[in-house]
């Protein structure tokens, strides 16, 4: 019989209380960046990641919502309160084609291109953060059958580590400043996608751009800029010094001056906006 080469993947989205440094109402998982809960970055990563997987789950013991999985064609299952059950209905119920299992921890939220390269060679190797802790494992669906429990601690004891020479990328979200590292690494990759497509930033450094941000090409954006939600930029614009743009729709060959507050509100074809002016409603 020709063994299966499909793929599956599952985040991991379990609390550790004991090492959750990060002091708020919000389990971890569910801390937004860039728009989006830190979680929905990880399962993003694995529809990213070249060869489609046959499904992805989210393993979670909270009750973190649809709306992390909202537009990926992923499912959630409560861990809660045997863990180890609820594994193995995840692994029991994938595919017949799958042969491979991804299993990350859904806080390492800035892994994705490493996870392309991960799934790109043979199962049996796993990622660790510099503290040695296991954040990603690549594994045949036997290894991931065996397993008693969703640990992956246990589940990568033995496996080769992979690309041992990395760093930058291989850490999860811990605390507040783990939480600030990543969120500065995703929203660097969202505005290299948007330069890739045409915009200009003059000092991307300073920017803060969500991930249903769109710009439209020859569009130049200034420092200090923050783009939220379903903001879109036509092209052939200026977005000027210290603005806020949430939910917004501007158009093509638009001026905003700087400073210029818009929220959920629509600017015309070649509008100008002196500084400081207003749109829209809070």
């Amino acid at each position: 019989m020709k063994p299966a080469r499909g793929w599956a993947g599952v985040a991991l989205a379990l609390r550790s209380p004991s090492e959750d440094k990060l002091r708020s109402r919000l389990p971890t998982y569910v801390h937004p960046i860039a728009g989006r809960a830190l979680s929905w970055h990880v399962l993003r990563s694995m529809f990213d990641a070249g060869e489609p997987a046959d499904s992805v789950t989210l393993l979670s013991d909270q009750d973190v919502g649809a709306e992390i999985v909202a537009e990926l064609p992923a499912r959630v299952v409560r861990a809660a309160p045997d863990p180890a059950e609820a594994w193995a209905e995840v692994i029991e119920d994938l595919g017949p084609d799958v042969g491979r299992v991804l299993v990350v921890d859904a806080a390492a939220a800035v892994l994705g291109p490493t996870l392309m390269r991960l799934i790109q060679g043979a199962p049996g190797r796993r990622i660790r953060s510099p503290a040695g802790e296991t954040l990603a494992v690549w594994v045949d669906l036997e290894h991931a059958r065996a397993a008693e429990a969703p640990d992956l601690d246990a589940l990568g004891e033995g496996l080769e580590d992979a690309f041992p020479g990395i760093r930058g990328v291989d850490f999860r979200v811990r605390d507040r400043a783990s939480l600030v590292r990543a969120a500065a690494v995703i929203r660097a990759r969202l505005v290299e996608r948007l330069t890739e497509r045409g915009a200009t930033f003059l000092a991307p450094a300073t920017v803060v751009v969500d991930v249903d941000v769109t710009i439209g090409p020859d569009t130049i954006v200034y420092p200090a800029v923050v783009l939220e939600g379903d903001t879109s930029i036509g092209g052939e614009s200026v977005v000027g010094p210290g603005c806020r743009l949430v939910d917004a729709q501007v158009g093509s060959g638009v001026e905003l001056k700087g400073w210029n507050y818009i929220v959920r509100a629509r600017i015309r074809n070649r509008a100008v906006l002196e500084p400081y002016v207003r749109r829209g409603f809070d």
